[in-house]
């Protein structure tokens, strides 16, 4: 199976999803990705669209996804740019630390709301 990529990501976002502050630049997208058949892959998470599709040209200083109840926590590693997804092990006595998902995860269509803060 394919891996998920940077073009299986859709950026969606209007005007009034922007907002400027004196040096930094404050976005509400929303991005979908997953169709069930690609998987999450090896490269530890899903390769984010250029920085300009969230009208950046620098880069991600702040990012919070909005976390919707469907058994996952999302996480975008800023650093890597790219979107980890993680979920709680109860396969063990106590409970530990989020595990992310295998390589061989394939997401159903998710659409996820995010906050981010850049230039």
């Amino acid at each position: 199976m394919a891996d998920l990529n940077a073009a299986d990501v859709t950026v969606n976002m209007t005007p009034q999803d922007v907002d400027f502050l004196q040096f930094n630049k404050v976005v509400f997208p929303t991005i979908t990705f997953g169709d069930g058949i690609k998987t999450y892959g090896a490269g530890n998470g899903i390769p984010m669209p250029d920085l300009s599709l969230f009208g950046f040209h620098k880069e991600i200083r702040r990012a919070k996804v909005i976390q919707p109840a469907n058994g996952y926590v999302y996480h975008l590693d800023r650093a890597n740019h790219k979107l980890r997804i993680f979920y709680g092990d109860y396969s063990e006595a106590a409970d530990g630390p989020l595990v992310e998902v295998p390589n061989t995860h394939a997401p159903a269509e998710t659409v996820l709301e995010l906050e981010l803060v850049g230039q």
